[in-house]
């Protein structure tokens, strides 16, 4: 990478950050590209939040991803916000523009990618099902609400009032039915009876954890049903193999990943990444 005094510096802020993919994915677009940027990773501490953002500013830095736990604390620090990004209560990218902070939320695009791009979702089902209610479960349950084709989306978690709280929230901003349920075998069975699309986004099966799963019984699986798992390592997930063994579709979230990632990039620069490119050094990283 030729570093020089003209180029824009990108970056990802959050606690912590040394695992984060992000400096792997937009250097490896960078170089592809041959543009004149780099892209590097900010440990911010939580009460530090205002003095980084500050930072953006004064040293003209171009623009910055933000992860776990920095998304909702950043967003009173900027002077503009986008419609999707205040739907969802999360900032995930922010831009500097013409002396302006700009916060925008594309996660909701890494999803709906995903799903049409890679999962071959081009028709969404009326009935779909997220599992957890986290941080994640925003950007997942807006993009699914905001569908034509969805008409309900039921949410399961292991604490009820904590998805009872985002369905109200979801069903102002999207206008759809958002039905609440444990994530227990029976509320499973019945969600799933009718459903066509179920989308993870617990951490469950996670690396290290990779023999955990959301899944109560398998029993509950149909095989018209899709599964997309926002979880990316490991690659394959315990749950996209219990959908597998009864014929169900099943996808891995690293290519959510990449595409959320993708578009920041295009936010900060005007050119759309080679996303296979950047899902390649990922890949490789996995490997190494």
């Amino acid at each position: 990478m030729n570093i020089r005094a003209t180029s824009q510096i990108l970056g990802v802020i959050g606690h912590p950050v040394a695992h984060s993919f992000s400096p792997d994915m937009h250097n490896a677009a960078i170089a592809a590209l041959g543009v004149d940027y780099c892209y590097v990773a900010f440990h911010v501490l939580p009460e530090r939040v205002g003095e980084a953002i500050n930072g953006l500013r004064g040293l003209n830095i171009r623009g910055l991803n933000v992860t776990i736990p920095h998304k909702l604390a950043v967003m009173e620090h900027m002077d503009r916000i986008s419609e999707e990004a205040l739907a969802v209560g999360a900032v995930n990218t922010i831009s500097l523009e013409d002396g302006e902070l700009i916060g925008y939320n594309t996660d909701v695009y890494g999803v709906l990618t995903g799903l049409r791009e890679i999962a071959g979702v081009t028709k969404f089902p009326e009935h779909c099902v997220v599992l957890g209610a986290g941080g994640a479960a925003r950007a997942v349950t807006y993009a699914l609400g905001n569908q034509d084709g969805v008409k309900r989306v039921t949410l399961l978690n292991r604490t009820v009032e904590r998805a009872e709280a985002l369905a109200a929230d979801m069903e102002k901003v999207t206008g759809k039915i958002i039905d609440v349920g444990r994530m227990d075998a029976g509320e499973q069975a019945r969600a799933f009876a009718d459903a066509g699309l179920v989308v993870n986004v617990t951490s469950l099966g996670m690396f290290p954890n990779v023999d955990a799963s959301p899944l109560v019984d398998v029993k509950a699986v149909h095989s018209e049903m899709v599964l997309y798992d926002t979880v990316f390592n490991p690659l394959e997930t315990q749950l996209m193999r219990e959908f597998k063994s009864v014929g169900a579709s099943a996808f891995g979230g690293l290519d959510m990943l990449v595409y959320q990632g993708a578009r920041s990039f295009e936010i900060w620069t005007g050119t759309m990444p080679p996303v296979d490119v950047m899902k390649q050094v990922v890949v490789k990283r996995f490997e190494g």
